[in-house]
């Protein structure tokens, strides 16, 4: 993997693992009113997997400036799957509902957040360029 800037990958690990824990709990019962107010809070869970997957995907593209495809990083495709994985497995579980739309959402803001980051580098790099 090429050069990894440690505070965003730092907050990306932090962050997934946030996002995560918050999922495995809801799922387990443990802390699912907690979490259910804070999608209540913000008018619906689909605003947090957005705000989330958004967050995640601005970082994946800090961490590192190396593409695989398609001009996403090795730490983008990586949580793609991740949040791929985890909207998946919630079909098996009782307690969660599948949703073809927080998947949607999920990759869409991770995406998002990639993308919308490498056209703010790319634009602060000529910047600097012309300077």
């Amino acid at each position: 993997m090429g050069k990894i800037a440690k505070m965003p990958f730092t907050i990306l690990i932090a962050s997934v693992l946030l996002f995560g824990s918050a999922s495995i709990f809801k799922s387990s019962g443990i802390l699912g009113n907690e979490i259910r107010t804070v999608e209540i809070a913000i008018h619906g869970a689909i605003y947090l997997h957005l705000f989330a997957s958004l967050l995640l995907g601005i970082f994946c593209r800090l961490a590192t400036k190396q593409n695989l495809c398609l001009a996403l990083p090795p730490t983008t495709i990586f949580v793609l799957l991740l949040v791929i994985l985890d909207e998946s497995i919630q079909f098996f579980i009782p307690s969660r509902q599948f949703s073809w739309l927080d998947m949607q959402v999920n990759v869409f803001g991770v995406l998002l957040g990639t993308y919308f980051t490498n056209a703010v580098l790319w634009h602060n790099s000529k910047r600097k360029a012309l300077l």
